[in-house]
């Protein structure tokens, strides 16, 4: 019996069949019971000059871009088209997978170039309606285009991965370098208003932020 990731860390099924053999010859227990719970194992911190470690179960990785037409006379932009590419394992269901993806790619475009939050001094949230936080509408939408990678992950049903949150978390810096690569400014404040890309142009520094 093995781990199948790990197949290395074993024991030998006729050690284990009718109960845990102390040394001395006494058991304890009877044949296997199918009872128990599952916890992870061999977890570590990341090492801070390698970046090596397993500091959680899986992992999986994926590339996205996205295609701006930017007007530099008025600071507005329109993005046309937002790529992603995510390793996932087994894509059991790839209509919903790709609704899964294309979900968190919207909403990713729409943090990064909409949506915030304001507050006042007290943490009170200043605009607590759609007229003042405003999403991305349906004519806003780009054109999404998404590709699987299938590298299997061993020790999860039939090699399926996680995939909630891999087309949110590249969308932001994907905007944000695009943006900045056609104005020539490194834009690091969010959201990505028109304001805010004309005060970065222009070397404004906004000290109530």
């Amino acid at each position: 019996v093995y781990f199948i990731d790990h197949p290395s860390v074993h024991v030998e099924i006729k050690d284990i069949a009718y109960g845990y053999t102390f040394p001395n010859g006494n058991t304890i227990g009877g044949q296997i019971i199918a009872s128990g719970n599952y916890t992870l194992t061999r977890m570590t911190n990341l090492d801070r000059e390698t970046g090596r470690g397993k500091p959680g179960p899986e992992w999986a990785v994926g590339a996205q871009g996205i295609e701006v037409e930017l007007d530099k006379r008025d600071y507005t932009y329109r993005i046309t088209k937002a790529y992603s590419v995510v390793d996932m394992g087994t894509v059991l269901n790839e209509k919903a997978a790709r609704g899964q993806v294309m979900g968190a790619m919207s909403m990713g475009i729409a943090f990064r170039g909409r949506e915030t939050f304001v507050f006042d001094s007290y943490g009170r949230v200043l605009n607590p309606q759609l007229r003042t936080y405003r999403p991305l509408h349906y004519g806003e939408q780009p054109e999404y285009i998404i590709e699987f990678v299938e590298t299997l992950h061993v020790i999860a049903p039939y090699g399926a991965r996680g995939g909630g949150e891999h087309g949110l978390l590249g969308m932001p810096a994907a905007l944000g370098n695009c943006l900045s690569a056609a104005l020539g400014v490194q834009l690091n404040q969010l959201p990505l208003i028109p304001e805010q890309l004309w005060r970065t142009q222009e070397g404004w520094k906004d000290d109530t932020v």
